[in-house]
């Protein structure tokens, strides 16, 4: 494979996956990163309350870009802040029914597309596949570390 294929064609999945996520999510007014915020709010907050600094460390954002996406989605009707008992200070971040409702439809989306990605993959060729795009991230998170020193 020549040197410059691997980005290419991460790139490429990379936009198609976009491109099917933002076709469904725009008959509900939602962005990609709304829709993968919803999604971490779902699975965390089954172990318990989920707070914006959690959002700012899953998706390495910053304060005031996870304060904007939290502001769009209560004024869209996604979630609700709710004052955490004993320090009004801290608000929890709860989904509304109409973002549950948004996560289903994204689950099934992800699923469909995680099923065509690998279509044709024997199970070993799927489990090779996803460690070496978990050794990439690490790679690429490993050499951006070192690179700020």
């Amino acid at each position: 494979m020549e040197k410059h294929e691997i980005g290419k064609y991460i790139q490429i999945v990379s936009r198609q996956l976009k491109r099917n996520m933002d076709e469904t999510l725009s008959k509900y007014n939602v962005t990609g990163v709304q829709s993968m915020v919803i999604g971490y709010i779902y699975k965390k907050s089954k172990n318990g309350e989920v707070f914006a600094k959690d959002i700012e460390e899953e998706f390495e954002m910053r304060k005031a870009t996870v304060a904007g996406i939290i502001q769009l989605m209560e004024s869209n009707g996604l979630i609700e802040r709710k004052a955490k008992e004993g320090d009004c200070r801290l608000k929890s971040i709860v989904l509304t029914p109409k973002a549950l409702e948004i996560q289903a439809i994204v689950k099934k989306q992800v699923n469909i597309a995680e099923k065509n990605i690998v279509n044709e993959m024997t199970k070993e060729e799927q489990k090779q596949f996803l460690t070496l795009l978990k050794k990439a991230s690490i790679n690429l998170e490993v050499t951006k570390k070192k690179d700020t020193k």
